[in-house]
């Protein structure tokens, strides 16, 4: 569908959150009809309004709105990630988050989002991005193979059923996981270790 104007996209301030949140949560209202795991946890906006005021301080993400006058309609989040120490290859550029309003869809304004992500990633030296998708959302992949991305991996799952029993915590590790800086894979931002020279995240 076209629209005779043409949506400005800007960085999301702090007095944008309503709007960030607005759209992440059409995204994963979409993505939970594709897969019921994808569904948002019941303290969601809280833990997306710390990840935002957490990248505006420490500047390792960026977060663009699409805007058509008053009213938003398109949404990328994408943010500098840092893998274990076991890898070689440990950072890249994730793209956490790509959605347009369906009346705004097939107006371009997806791709000038992703255009400017990584116009974004690529100016900080990251040689790489990578997302997630949803193996059943074609109109995703098609979109981003368009965009030059290929598949590399897949994620294969197998149900085991209803439990009773919980699995068991590891408090050290959920004190330290809390504080990750990664909205989807949560790492620690902030690590205890030996050698001084070794990166922090």
């Amino acid at each position: 569908m076209q629209t005779m104007n043409r949506p400005v996209i800007r960085d999301a301030t702090e007095a944008d959150a309503w709007a960030v949140l607005a759209l992440f949560s059409a995204l994963h209202q979409f993505n939970a009809t594709l897969d019921a795991r994808f569904a948002l946890a019941d303290e969601w906006e809280k833990v997306l309004h710390d990840h935002l005021s957490h990248i505006r301080t420490a500047g390792h993400g960026i977060t663009l709105i699409a805007w058509n006058d008053v009213t938003p309609v398109g949404l990328i989040m994408m943010d500098g990630h840092m893998d274990s120490p076991l890898f070689r290859h440990r950072r890249w550029a994730e793209l956490l988050a790509l959605y347009v309003t369906p009346a705004q869809q097939g107006d371009g304004v997806a791709d000038e989002l992703l255009c400017r992500g990584i116009t974004w990633a690529r100016g900080r030296g990251y040689v790489r991005v990578q997302l997630y998708v949803t193996s059943s959302n074609m109109r995703a992949k098609r979109f981003y193979a368009r965009q030059g991305f290929v598949p590399v991996q897949e994620i294969w799952r197998r149900e085991l059923g209803h439990t009773d029993v919980e699995p068991p915590d590891d408090v050290m590790c959920l004190a330290a996981y809390e504080h990750g800086h990664d909205l989807l894979s949560a790492h620690p931002h902030h690590l205890i270790i030996d050698d001084p020279h070794e990166e922090t995240r």
